[in-house]
């Protein structure tokens, strides 16, 4: 496992911290950065050994936030909206399939 740890100077340039934020909001103080890191490395797996475990949670969206990408409001403006979005995206489709690949401009196949 690899955390991302904020290595810097003590205010008073007397060595280094070294900090972890959550979950484990630890902090270690060394004379070198190195050092400093090393500390936290063996303050998290202390924390470990002692029965704390990092375990990832799935939490599934609301059908709501799914159906309308999470930010759109669920009125008729927005359908009307992204109905226009949706039909001029067929269209700028239809063109390139005629310009690129000489399909009939209407979208119908050639006879």
């Amino acid at each position: 496992m690899e955390l991302l740890v904020l290595i810097e100077p003590l205010p008073d340039r007397s060595g280094y911290s070294a900090r972890l934020g959550g979950p484990f909001d630890l902090t270690a103080q060394a004379p070198t950065a190195e050092e400093a890191r090393q500390q936290l490395a063996v303050l998290v797996q202390r924390r470990l050994e002692q029965g704390a475990e990092l375990q990832p949670i799935r939490v599934s969206a609301p059908p709501s936030v799914v159906a309308n990408g999470g930010w759109l409001p669920n009125d008729d403006l927005t359908r009307e909206w992204l109905d226009n979005i949706q039909q001029y995206r067929e269209e700028c489709d239809r063109e390139d399939r005629h310009r690129l690949l000489d399909e009939p401009a209407d979208g119908k196949a050639a006879s």
